[in-house]
């Protein structure tokens, strides 16, 4: 059995959402309820043009890339164990928090992110063909 995901119940309590209030939740939930997925669906339904514009661009990307992952995430960490085979440069961060790392670690995110742009951002080794 593969599991891509962990159990609700495992990810936080109510305690670690206490910056999450009932009337934040609701100023997302309106959007949704006054026009539906539409907008990030049109990632997905616009997807054979967007390989169109990345035609030649190789199946590698050769640049510089961070990508951080929650310890508690709703999609677990694992998951992305093999994107070193498409992004060689690849740099990692890992943060011990749900999902929502911006706002339950700020402080954490930041380093993360300062610590990859000083490794690679001021001398990339290869520039975007993009």
């Amino acid at each position: 059995m593969i599991v891509i995901a962990k159990p609700l119940s495992e990810l936080t309590s109510a305690a670690d959402r206490c910056w999450l209030t009932e009337e934040d939740i609701q100023f997302y939930v309106q959007p949704f309820k006054e026009s539906g997925c539409r907008g990030p669906l049109n990632w997905y339904l616009n997807i054979d043009r967007n390989w169109k514009c990345c035609k030649g661009t190789g199946p590698k990307i050769l640049i510089p890339a961070l990508m951080e992952t929650a310890e508690k995430d709703v999609l677990i960490p694992e998951l992305s164990s093999h994107m070193e085979n498409w992004i060689p440069d690849l740099k990692r961060g890992h943060i011990r928090c749900g999902h929502w790392t911006q706002i339950e670690k700020p402080t954490k995110v930041n380093q993360v992110l300062i610590q990859g742009l000083e490794a690679d951002a001021r001398d990339p080794p290869v520039v975007s063909k993009l």
